[in-house]
């Protein structure tokens, strides 16, 4: 369950979305009357962590120094120091920061809908939504990338791990009540799914010089065929 600080969860079983030998829960963010201000600190950290993904989109992570972060947030370097002991400490703030965010969007939308077949449907068009709103989010997956090959964390996961587990749980429910048919495991199915989306992503970034227009028909377009595929008999 997702722990957000200052909101207090609530959980309760979404009878629709039971599967044999499972439980899926949806949880429910409720704003806790008392959390409504943030403090100083807070808003202090939210600031960093937002302006230093930005700065990791536009230089990359081996490029960007902690200088240039402080010099945009317009913190003192002690402000910064505070929150965050080092660069890396910082990226990976930023990367289970947006993953978070992201989830929590991907569980809300699943909500609200009642069968695997909606769901995907859904989470295919908030993927879609997320990562055309702005360059710096799906960036976010290549900055994950990239602290993993300099300073290769134990316990980081990565974005598209996090939607490939989203997504196998849905395809596996799917399978369970006969409306997906494919003969791969879950997290296979899902893993393609959502790497042939990274990989639009990336071709249409090289090709297209990240047209948006461009990249949403191409992303909808994708998903519809590989949602189909798993309908198939």
């Amino acid at each position: 369950m997702f722990s957000v600080p200052g909101v207090r969860a609530k959980k309760f079983f979404h009878p629709t979305l039971d599967i044999p030998n499972s439980r899926f829960y949806i949880v429910i963010m409720a704003a806790d009357k008392t959390a409504n201000s943030k403090s100083k600190g807070q808003l202090t950290r939210e600031h960093i962590l937002e302006v230093a993904a930005q700065v990791f989109a536009q230089r990359g992570y081996s490029e960007t120094r902690l200088d240039d972060i402080i010099q945009a947030t317009g913190l003192t370097k002690g402000a910064l120091y505070f929150h965050f002991r080092s660069k890396s400490d910082l990226a990976y703030a930023v990367i289970e920061d947006h993953k978070r965010h992201w989830l929590e969007q991907g569980i809300q939308e699943i909500a609200q809908h009642d069968n695997p077949l909606e769901q995907l449907e859904a989470l295919s068009n908030l993927l879609i939504t997320l990562v055309s709103q702005g360059k710096t989010d799906w960036n976010i997956v290549r900055l994950a990338d990239q602290v993993r090959s300099k300073e290769p964390p134990e316990d980081l996961i990565s974005p598209l791990q996090s939607w490939v587990d989203v997504v196998a749980d849905i395809i596996e429910r799917g399978k369970a009540q006969q409306i997906f048919h494919t003969e791969l495991s879950s997290q296979d199915a899902a893993a393609i799914l959502v790497g042939s989306f990274d990989g639009l992503k990336t071709s249409n970034d090289a090709l297209a010089q990240g047209d948006t227009e461009k990249f949403r028909r191409q992303a909808h377009a994708l998903n519809t065929m590989l949602i189909e595929g798993l309908q198939r008999r």
